[in-house]
């Protein structure tokens, strides 16, 4: 038994949706690893300061001013270290790579279904992709960026379908009900 014509557009809804997931995890995944990149310069900077003043000769009185320089440097990289533990980037920048790669396979699982293997598909397989799909969207951790959100729906609305983290972020107008017009 061959599936229907809507079963294969709702099958193409869930290669776009895999897709444009795929497309949200791996930006998300690089503007994590790239924050995580850029705190950790001043971690550097504040190590290797703290490694040339410890090693500088303090016969010469300057103790004090020695000790306070280590303070300060001390609590900066306390401080910076705190927030990387408190935003997890590490961990949200792997979460979204694993969970873009999966969403890939899956996208590529549907498209080899619709363009090698039609013939053979059942209804079966639909729900498999379609289970497939949400608990791979269960295994996200993290939302994805509001400004990465924004701009993939700008390019993909209306060319293919969204995800629902993309299709309902529209907010709807009051309208006036039915009973006020009577």
């Amino acid at each position: 038994m061959t599936i229907s014509v809507e079963q294969i557009k709702l099958l193409e809804s869930y290669r776009d949706k895999a897709y444009i997931t795929s497309i949200l995890c791996s930006q998300s995944a690089e503007h994590f690893s790239f924050l995580r990149s850029i705190i950790n310069i001043p971690l550097i900077l504040s190590s290797s300061t703290m490694t040339v003043l410890n090693s500088m000769d303090s016969t010469e009185g300057g103790n004090n001013n020695m000790k306070y320089a280590n303070i300060i440097l001390n609590a900066w990289t306390s401080l910076i270290l705190s927030l990387v533990g408190n935003f997890k980037l590490p961990e949200q920048a792997t979460n979204f790579s694993q969970i873009q790669v999966k969403m890939n396979k899956l996208c590529h699982q549907i498209e080899d279904k619709l363009t090698i293997d039609l013939e053979s598909c059942k209804i079966e397989d639909i729900r498999l992709f379609i289970n497939d799909y949400d608990t791979l969207y269960e295994q996200l951790d993290y939302s994805f960026p509001n400004f990465i959100k924004n701009r993939e729906k700008k390019i993909y609305i209306g060319n293919r379908t969204l995800p629902n983290v993309l299709n309902c972020q529209q907010v709807f107008a009051i309208t006036p009900s039915l009973d006020s017009e009577v």
